[in-house]
């Protein structure tokens, strides 16, 4: 099929385009969610218009989709562009990186129902815990944002290895949150992957005394453009 990929340039919407590609599905656009709002009940906001380096690296087109950011509007104002879009791009279906979060997947359920597409979910209910760890082993992502108890300062902007993996699934256990992060607790950015290789030169802190905190990306580029995106086409 010819699909968009909702596309928030972490580590679960990065996987899921890879799976889409396994699964033989051409991938004619991404689709880029930025709420203006720091906050949105459906859409990743942290560091999102650097998400726009990843269709750069990959020569995909990806279009940037503004909405208000709020509760339910927002989802009507993502319905207007992927309509838009199908028509342009002559659409089968949309591909989202949905792990576990109803309320995401009924949303996009609802809108592709309408639109006459096909939800695409390659990561829909997956165990967490072995996701987050298949995911580490194909990818190197920093962790954005950190907003559950027990992630601390010390997880902002560093690359995530298979170490820091099993400590976050033990933190996850022990306070009671979603290792993959669907929920907010945590946010990525993908830096390294078959498809894509982001220099990540420079970047701040902000940590709140409330316990939690963010890494802003305030200098990043390509390293190669198309390169791997094209080889992997090909196989």
């Amino acid at each position: 099929m010819r699909v968009a990929v909702l596309y928030s340039g972490g580590k679960d919407s990065h996987y899921a385009l890879l799976k889409t590609l396994e699964a033989g599905h051409e991938i004619v656009c991404l689709i880029t969610v930025a709420p203006r709002v720091e906050y949105s009940y459906m859409f990743h906001t942290v560091n999102i218009k650097w998400a726009l380096l990843h269709g750069d690296s990959m020569c995909i087109p990806q279009h940037l989709v503004e909405v208000s950011g709020e509760k339910e509007r927002e989802v009507v104002e993502l319905a207007r562009a992927l309509a838009e879009l199908k028509n342009r791009y002559g659409l089968d279906g949309v591909v989202s990186g949905a792990v576990a979060s109803r309320y995401q997947k009924e949303r996009l359920d609802k809108i592709s129902e309408s639109l006459g597409l096909v939800h695409i979910t390659p990561l829909w209910g997956h165990d967490p815990e072995e996701l987050l760890r298949e995911e580490v082993k194909i990818m190197k992502f920093v962790i954005t944002a950190v907003m559950a108890m027990g992630l601390a300062e010390r997880h902002l902007g560093v690359v995530v290895t298979e170490e820091i993996v099993e400590e976050i699934i033990a933190l996850s256990r022990r306070y009671k949150f979603s290792p993959i992060g669907e929920g907010g607790e945590y946010e990525s950015y993908v830096v390294e992957s078959p498809l894509v290789s982001i220099d990540l030169r420079r970047g701040e802190k902000k940590w709140f005394p409330t316990g939690w905190g963010l890494y802003n990306i305030l200098d990043a580029a390509p390293r190669r453009k198309c390169e791997k995106f094209l080889k992997a086409r090909a196989l």
